[in-house]
């Protein structure tokens, strides 16, 4: 059952501060059907993405894309008030966590009828299984990403030492790596809670399954926890000065300047990486997989995807050839052609295989091998409060990599917590 959770009465005046009122949208203007679409993109991608859109409003010159950068720490919030006030653009880039929550509360258009399995067979399924929800699907995958091992390739030369492979090769290899009296550390690892899900996963332990039944506070997560901590106390391979809000500033800065030889990251990180003074020669900056553990290698699968709203002017049965442009629209963002644009000029992963077929793309190393990274991917729970689960885990999970509080305990505060979330879906 679609469930619909309770929001505060929302004001005209509230709309008119995030988009205007409804009253105000137009979905013709001077001629031309007008598709109003927010994205999250930050400034290099939105340039990008102007290239693509004046490229979709020459080939269709009866359209007008009125389309407005939101930033991506404000944009649920305010997808969901401009939607409760039935005002939100046609089209809303949503991160992969929002899209079963916003399906839930009503806010969606199924896309059934439009991303038929011929259509939904080009793109990869761990992507395109976050749009699936309640029987249907609620969206299209437009970029998606992945945690990776990110190394410096000077150091292990210089060392005569292998990548580690596995979670037993990082130990083993990291203390050789590692010189204390120097400052120099074999890995930096996050306290982000994010971060904390490959080596979660490759233990055997996990958040929730897909019966809803918790399993943060089983053996295997608790033992995947203490591994991490083993890593800073025992084994001494990473910094025993913990920083929680400058983390990742750190880490970054660190990895630039050669004071850590491996760190976990995304693609998204790769463009800054290469201004440090490390990777100035861009080969230098290794990509592989994370270290396996037990149960092999494990990375959590991230991205966005593109959503259509609910709004009148949307489906109105009156009206529906407005529907039909705005998926013509969406159709048009994740075209393989258009992938590979975001995938080579932002360092993006695509989302359809075709796209990583094509010669421009199979020539980029750093896609190549996030992709490679990516076939071990897996995803998170594909439930309406699935980003709720980070907000009760992250004090209790730092707590126990600062070994203040028993790992055993912290998981079962966290798993506590979840319960009374979950009873809300």
């Amino acid at each position: 059952m679609r469930t619909k959770y309770a929001l505060p009465i929302i004001l005209c005046l509230t709309a008119v501060l995030v988009s205007g009122c409804s009253n105000t949208r137009q979905v013709m203007k001077d001629g031309k059907r007008v598709i109003t679409f927010w994205h999250t993109h930050n400034d290099e991608e939105t340039d990008t993405l102007k290239e693509i859109i004046k490229d979709y409003e020459t080939k269709n010159p009866n359209i007008k894309i009125d389309y407005q950068q939101v930033p991506f720490t404000d944009a649920e919030t305010k997808y969901q008030t401009v939607a409760q006030a039935k005002n939100s653009p046609d089209v809303f880039r949503s991160e992969i966590t929002w899209v079963a929550k916003l399906a839930s509360l009503g806010f969606l258009v199924s896309v059934d009828n439009f991303a038929t399995p011929d259509f939904r067979k080009d793109f990869l399924k761990a992507p395109l299984k976050y749009n699936y929800y309640d029987g249907h699907y609620w969206g299209v995958p437009d970029v998606t990403d992945c945690l990776g091992l990110m190394y410096n390739k000077r150091i292990f030369k210089e060392a005569n030492l292998p990548v580690p492979k596995t979670t037993d090769e990082l130990i083993s290899i990291g203390q050789k790596l590692t010189n204390v009296a120097q400052n120099k550390y074999a890995f930096f690892y996050r306290g982000d809670t994010y971060w904390f899900l490959p080596f979660l996963a490759s233990f055997g332990g996990g958040m929730v399954d897909e019966n809803g039944d918790i399993l943060i506070n089983k053996p295997e997560s608790v033992q995947a926890a203490q591994y991490l901590i083993d890593l800073r106390l025992k084994y001494k391979i990473i910094p025993s000065l913990v920083d929680f809000a400058n983390d990742y500033d750190n880490q970054q800065t660190g990895f630039k300047t050669g004071k850590y030889a491996m760190i976990i990251n995304g693609p998204w990180s790769t463009s800054d990486l290469l201004t440090g003074r490390e990777f100035k020669d861009p080969a230098n900056l290794g990509i592989t997989r994370i270290p396996a553990g037990p149960k092999g290698f494990a990375t959590p699968v991230g991205g966005h995807s593109f959503v259509i709203s609910a709004n009148h002017e949307t489906i109105n049965p009156k009206d529906p050839t407005h529907l039909k442009e705005v998926w013509k629209f969406v159709s048009f963002m994740t075209a393989a052609e258009n992938q590979a644009k975001y995938a080579l000029n932002n360092n993006l992963l695509p989302t359809r295989n075709s796209t990583y077929d094509l010669p421009q793309v199979k020539s980029n190393r750093f896609i190549k091998d996030f992709k490679y990274v990516l076939d071990t991917g897996f995803n998170r729970p594909v439930i309406p409060r699935s980003g709720a689960l980070f907000v009760d885990m992250k004090q209790p999970y730092q707590a126990a990599l600062l070994t203040n509080t028993p790992i055993k305990d912290a998981f079962d505060e966290i798993a506590k917590a979840w319960v009374k979330l979950l009873k809300e879906e």
